[in-house]
């Protein structure tokens, strides 16, 4: 079981946090932001976008090996929870990650990826 073996606060360790803990509604906010990314077809095409400054559901179906359909699909749940954004170029749709945190969150997972990768490997 995870517990202290004595119940105890240690206050050198606690004092500079109180009241930096999340909310519990920005809590909630941000696990419903990693229960949109929980998804491998979302994840491809999220590491899509990562690779390029915008592309359209084709180039996104082409890529990630599944139909426009499904993209669209996936895109419409993304776009919901404001992780990727989209511009009308004519009858085309672009879409590209929403900003700038985004890109840097998902690059340092798949950055940490190839890490567990390498230490699989040792």
């Amino acid at each position: 079981m995870e517990r202290c073996q004595e119940e105890c606060i240690c206050p050198d360790l606690v004092l500079p946090i109180i009241g930096r803990i999340l909310s519990t509604l920005d809590a909630e906010r941000v696990a419903q932001l990693f229960s949109v990314l929980a998804d491998p077809t979302r994840i491809r095409i999220l590491h899509a976008l990562t690779l390029s400054s915008e592309l359209c559901v084709c180039d996104l179906a082409f890529l990630v090996g599944v139909s426009q359909s499904a993209v669209s699909h996936q895109l419409r749940s993304l776009r919901m929870a404001d992780v990727v954004a989209r511009r009308k170029e004519g009858r085309t749709m672009f879409y590209s990650l929403s900003d700038s945190h985004l890109r840097i969150m998902l690059n340092n997972g798949f950055d940490h990826l190839g890490e567990t990768h390498s230490h699989a490997r040792d």
